[in-house]
């Protein structure tokens, strides 16, 4: 990744951030009702402890059975379905939790009322990153077989963490410390969840250093921007093509 495109994720993060705060006034937005929690205390406590046994089990498998680490720049479908594994099984456990404790599921972001404005939301976003990343010619000139699966795959992977740590846990955090703690501490655990496999299979940190910036950066940008739409869809919707954006040339 060169100084150049750098700069481009930089204006995108920029560009994402001002829709959200457009977004997050808007009427089909702001009708939707803030979730609350009867228990602060002891949803901060189970989410703590489901996050915990997540990122235990996942050191495990990627110390001892997987070892695929993805690049930025090369599909490697390997490293993909590894993760999709993994966060299949995360994303599993969460919802779980939400039937054994019969928690509805809006109260993991996935409410009807803002499915379509988080869809609209989503094409706001991967419209912007596609002007601002220069990509559109590149995709109408077509993709292969190989591109559109990591697209899916991709996709998947959003779907599934977003839900996990925005949807499921930044609402718990935030009930118990307040939204800025909830925030942080909920793309805290995203960023730790991208940097498990660098830290045990990424190389030296020359090579680690740019996919560590980049989870840091998404992770800050996901957990507002789903606090500010009330749902998970968009988000995902976003992160699943910025991060294919990387692989088309």
């Amino acid at each position: 990744m060169d100084k150049n495109t750098l700069l481009l994720v930089f204006s995108e993060w920029i560009g994402v951030f001002a829709i959200a705060m457009i977004t997050g006034l808007s009427p089909a937005i702001q009708k939707i009702k803030p979730l609350q929690f009867l228990f602060p205390r002891r949803e901060a406590s189970v989410t703590f402890s489901l996050n915990a046994a997540l990122f235990v089990f996942s050191i495990i498998v990627y110390k001892y059975f997987f070892t695929a680490v993805s690049d930025l720049t090369v599909v490697n479908p390997t490293a993909a379905i590894q993760r999709v594994i993994l966060d299949v099984i995360g994303l599993t456990v969460m919802a779980a939790a939400l039937v054994y404790r019969k928690q509805p599921i809006r109260s993991a972001l996935w409410g009807k009322e803002g499915l379509r404005s988080s869809f609209t939301f989503g094409l706001l976003l991967t419209a912007l990153t596609l002007f601002l990343r220069s990509k559109i010619t590149a995709i109408t000139n077509g993709i292969n077989q190989e591109e559109g699966l990591a697209l899916l795959e991709l996709f998947v992977i959003a779907l599934c963490e977003v839900t996990i740590f925005f949807g499921y846990s930044q609402p718990r955090f935030s009930s118990r410390f307040g939204p800025t703690v909830g925030w942080l501490i909920s793309s805290g655990l995203f960023i730790l969840w991208q940097v498990i496999p660098i830290a045990l299979h990424g190389g030296n940190w020359q090579t680690s250093l740019y996919p560590i910036g980049l989870a840091v950066g998404q992770g800050l940008i996901l957990g507002f921007i789903t606090s500010k739409s009330k749902h998970v869809l968009g988000p995902a919707m976003y992160v699943a093509l910025s991060q294919w954006l990387f692989l088309i040339q």
